[in-house]
Order: C-alpha cells, then structure tokens, then sequence
C-alpha cells in the first residue's frame, strides 16, 4: 500500500522535516564526541600533570629521606670520633697535642655509604681548635666557669669532630651531609675547694665549725648542726647523690637518744641554702680512665682503686699505665726510702742533686719513735722528717737542680711479728707496729712549695707553713685562739707557700704535743691554739653499720684535748678512698675532744697549686652544626 502523501506539498514538507531531523541528529552526535574528546584530553594533561607532580614530589621525597640518611650516618661518625678522642685522652692523661694526630681516622659505615674527605684530614677529622673553635696546631687551655657546678673554674681544652658522608637514594639521587660537633675537655684543680669529697660526706653535730670554700662530695651529703650557728658554710655547696640536713642520718642506730626534731639545719651564710646548695653531676676524680681500670677482686695489686695514687707499685705485677703515671711515687722528683734506721735518696724526673745534697736531705730523717695513737689502739713506729732541714737544700734544687717540689717519702721496713725464743733460736723482737711518718718543725717551708706524699699513714706535728718554727703564738691566729676566723694564719711577712700532704691518713698534732703522754688519758694529752696551711689528700674510715666515719669534721684525725683550743686551717681536703693502713673507727671518749675549727680554703691555690695537684675530669659536648 502506498503511503506516500498524495499532496506534493506535503511530501517535500515531511522530507525537508526529515532531512532536518538527520541533520541535528549527526550534529549532536559531533558535538557529544567532541565534548568526549575534550574530556579525555583534560583528563590525560591532568594525569599527566599528576604524574608528572608525583614523580617529581617521589624525587624530592627520596633525595630528603637520603640526605637525612646521610646526615644521620655522618651524626654517627661524628659519635664514633667522640669515642677515639676520649680513648686518646685516657691515653695520654691529657690534652691531645697536634691536628695531625688526630686525623685520618675511619668510623665503619652502612652499604651504600662512604666518606667524603674533611677538609684534607681524612674522612673523620677530630681538630683541636682555640677558645673561639678555629683550628689550631694544638688545643689552647683556657680558664672556664663550669655551669652544672656552681663557683668551681677549670682549664678548658677544646677539640671540633667532623665527618661528611655521600650516599645514594632508590632512585639514583646523590645526598651529602656534613656534620661537625665540639667537644670540651676541662681539668678541674681539684685543690680549689676546701672539700673533694669521693664518698659520702657527713657533719654530724659538729663542734663549731666555720667552713669557708667550695665543698664537694660525689655521693650523699649529710649536715646536720648540733645549736644554730654551730655549722656555717661560706661557699658553695654541692652533692651528685642525695642531700639532707635534719632527716635521715647516717647509721641513726648508733647515736642514742637521736630524734629530727632535736636537728638543727647548717647556717649558710653567704645567700642561703637555696643560692649555696645544688645538686650536680659527678665530677670524676683523675678522669674515666683510672676509674675503668680499678678491680679489687683481681689478682693484680696494682689497680684495686684510688689509694694507688699515694702507693707503690706491686713488683712483678702489672701496673696500667694510666695509672702508673698517676703515682705520686713516680711523679716526685726526690723519693726518700727508709728500711729500718738507713735513709735512701734517689732523685729522679729531672732533679740533678749533688752528693752532699743528696746527704744533707737524707738528714732531715732524723730517727723513729714509738708512740701510742689512741684512734688505732695500738703502738707505731713513726719516722721523723725534720722539715726546717729539708727547706734550705729544697729551695737550692727548686731554683737550679730541676726539682720539681714533689717529694715522696715512705717507711718500707717490713712489719715482721716478734718471736719468742727457742732451744736453737735467740727471740726476734720484730717490727711488728705500723710504719707511719712524722713531719715536725715545718714552720717555713721552700719559696716554690712543696707536696709530700707517702703510702703511710701521716703525721703533721705543730705549725705547718705558717713562717716560724720556735714562736707558735708570734701566729695571730694561735695567739687570740682565731675566735672570729680572721686572724692572720702566718707571721708578719711570712707568705703561706703552696702546699700539700698526702697520705694513708693524717692526724693533726698540735704545738703541745707530748709523745711520752700519746698512751696517757686524755686529760694530759691537752692541745694549744695551733695552725696548718696545706692541702690535705688523704683516706678516711667511711661510716658502716659498725662505726661513724667522723664526718668531714674529722677528716684531719685528732688525739689531744683541744676543748676551748682552736685549729686554724688553710688549705684544700680531698678524699678519694678508704685507709688501708689507719683503719681505726672514729668515737670520742678517750682519743680526742674536738677543736673550735676555723677552716678556709687557700684562695692562693687558684692560680699557685701545690706542686703535683691533682685534677677531677669533666667532659662536655658542644654545639652540634652541620656544614
């Protein structure tokens, strides 16, 4: 059937209709694939301006996470130095002495990084530099105030670690990182406080007591005060362990009748306890080295701990050298060996003595003498060092002979038991008490100083260093009994001379001292106004569950009536371990009554130390700076 419209009108209008239908139809079908195509060419620059965006972000990614791999690397090396320089110091118990020693040092690394080289020093350069960080030939000491301990001054030596490690990321990215850190050596006099304490320090109720000077201990610190005003401390005081001052006393158990609220706290007289009181660090005495090396369990007998400084080394033993070369024995330029009655005197470390020197200062032993010490209950043997005969020839070897003003002396008669007589055999009445030495008249002594040192227990008779040997109350001090702490310690024109006493222990004799009454009661053992300038090193008997130690108070041991007497000192007290030889426990009773102690630290030590000081070790790290 025909459909076609009969009207040709019709026909041509419904074809043109047609035709325009088709017309939009391909036109829209042309506009939707165009608009597809724009949409897919957005889409691909947007992906691949993403891409784009992401490798680059993933570059820069990888290059900062290799850099900080590389930073932390070289951050390690620089560690790694940190641990050669401090082995090398130990080494050489001192400062390292030139650049060039210090380089070319090589801190193992991970896969995949390697050292650049630090300017022309090797891949790890440790530098010593001066005060302001710039490199020098060797480090330049300088005079520094130590921030973590309040008061104290030390020499500062002062070394930069530098390393610069070059690595490669995952995607071939190449970082390098250089990093540097300054590191501080700084030896601490420690003859600049009026107490160096190693152990626990204690001043339990003492007899009054003015304590002028920085004070110290490198453990616990316990003060207490017996009335207000008993205890005064004028300087600084500072603990590395714990502090307390009415709670908590050492061993209570041994003081009846005890109570904290019968505790009187110290007076601090210059700002109060909280300006004076802190709590620091441990300052090591004589550096990590020595402390590392100490065993008292070992077979060696020559590392069992600090006492080794004022011993002789065991024969046929080995002596560490860091050790040995802190040895009194082998850092005195004279070193007088007494065996029974017979003096020896062998000069060493550069002292050229001649033969009637050698002879006039083996006369200055003048003998031994057997006396009582109470705190020991027991007789000794004391060898007497006439000091007034050692002074003139001292000051000759100290200006031309090289003497360097360390003298060590020691008593080495072997302490045999007596024995009683046989059939075939005379009795042997033997050695048998302790060998200690005694240094009287030593009222003036040489211009430069003079430290002695001894592995025997001490004895200081009379004034020490205060100018006169034959007028004891011509001493401002002993003549008004010092009441205010302001009296003169030496005569008119006399100038205190750097010095210091080492030994096992020390006791302190006053001007009256009388040996035949040393095993007498107390009551006729009384002391007069007496005064001693001197560094002091010495052992103590610490507190147990058995005995007090006697406290700093009584680190200078006493056997005389000195009630209403006064002992003036100036000087410094160091404690670095236990008596071996004077292992006496401390009590009052019949071996002393206590002294008005007026105790000051020797200003002049600051810049004139007695001769062969000693020195506690403190490190610091530095700025750390990359470059």
């Amino acid at each position: 059937m025909n459909t076609s419209p009969r009207n040709p009108l019709q026909a041509h209008l419904r074809s043109t209709r047609l035709k325009s239908k088709n017309t939009l139809h391909r036109k829209k079908r042309g506009s939707t694939l165009l608009v597809a195509l724009i949409v897919v060419a957005i889409v691909t620059a947007v992906v691949g301006v993403t891409l784009v965006a992401t490798s680059a972000a993933t570059r820069l990614g990888n290059r900062a996470s290799t850099y900080i791999a590389a930073e932390r690397a070289a951050d390690g090396a620089v560690e790694y130095g940190f641990g050669i320089w401090k082995q090398r110091i130990f080494a050489s118990n001192g400062a390292i002495s030139t650049t060039a020693a210090n380089s070319n040092l090589t801190a193992p690394l991970p896969a995949g990084f390697q050292y650049d080289t630090v300017a022309n020093n090797g891949p790890l350069a440790i530098t010593a530099t001066d005060e302001y960080g710039n490199p020098n030939s060797s480090p330049k000491p300088t005079v520094v105030s130590l921030n973590n301990y309040p008061g104290w001054q030390g020499y500062a030596y002062s070394y930069m670690v530098s390393a610069k490690v070059t690595t490669v990321g995952q995607l071939g990215s190449q970082a390098k990182a250089g990093v540097r850190r300054r590191f501080q050596y700084v030896q601490v006099p420690i003859f600049q406080m009026m107490f160096f304490f190693n152990d626990n320090m204690e001043f339990y109720k003492p007899a009054t007591m003015i304590v002028g000077g920085l004070v110290h201990t490198n453990a616990n610190l316990w003060a207490s005060s017996s009335n207000a005003g008993t205890l005064t401390f004028s300087g600084n005081v500072s603990y590395a362990g714990s502090y307390s001052q009415t709670n908590d006393p050492p061993y209570a158990n041994l003081w009846s009748g005890w109570s904290s609220n019968a505790e009187i706290a110290p007076t601090f007289s210059n700002g109060g306890q909280s300006t004076q009181v802190s709590q620091v660090p441990v300052a090591q005495p004589l550096g990590l080295s020595m402390a590392a090396l100490f065993n008292s369990t070992d077979s060696n007998g020559n590392n069992d701990g600090y006492q080794e400084i004022i011993q002789q080394p065991v024969a046929g033993q080995t002596d560490p050298p860091e050790i040995a070369s802190r040895r009194m024995v082998n850092n005195a330029g004279i070193v007088v060996a007494i065996n029974g009655i017979t003096a020896t005197v062998t000069t060493q470390n550069g002292t050229a003595a001649t033969a009637a020197q050698v002879t006039s200062i083996a006369s200055a032993f003048t003998g031994k003498t057997t006396i009582y010490d109470q705190r020991q209950g027991t007789s000794v043997d004391v060898a007497n060092i006439d000091v007034s005969k050692l002074t003139p020839v001292l000051n000759t070897l100290s200006t031309s002979g090289g003497f360097n003003g360390v003298m060590y002396i020691v008593d080495n008669t072997p302490v045999v038991p007596a024995t009683p007589a046989t059939k075939t055999t005379p009795a042997n009445p033997g050695s048998p008490n302790p060998k200690t030495i005694r240094l009287q008249n030593g009222g003036v002594l040489p211009d430069k100083g003079l430290t002695i040192a001894s592995q025997n227990p001490v004895y200081i008779q009379g004034d020490y260093n205060t100018g006169t040997t034959t007028s004891p109350n011509s001493v401002p001090a002993n003549s008004t009994g010092n009441p205010n702490n302001t009296d003169s310690p030496t005569v008119s024109g006399y100038t205190r001379k750097p010095s210091a006493v080492m030994g096992d222990a020390v006791m302190f004799l006053s001007n009256s001292w009388n040996d035949s009454n040393s095993s007498l009661s107390l009551s006729s053992r009384t002391a007069s106004n007496t005064t001693y300038n001197t560094a002091v090193m010495a052992g103590f008997q610490p507190s147990s569950a058995s005995g007090y130690s006697g406290g700093a108070c009584n680190f200078p041991r006493f056997l005389e009536n000195w009630s209403g007497r006064a002992c003036t000192y100036y000087g410094s007290m160091v404690e670095l371990f236990a008596s071996q030889t004077f292992t006496g426990q401390w009590d009052t009773g019949n071996i002393y009554s206590p002294p008005y102690r007026r105790w000051n630290f020797d200003t002049n030590f600051t810049n004139n130390a007695p001769p062969g000081s000693l020195n506690a070790i403190v490190y610091t790290r530095g700025s750390w700076s990359k470059f």
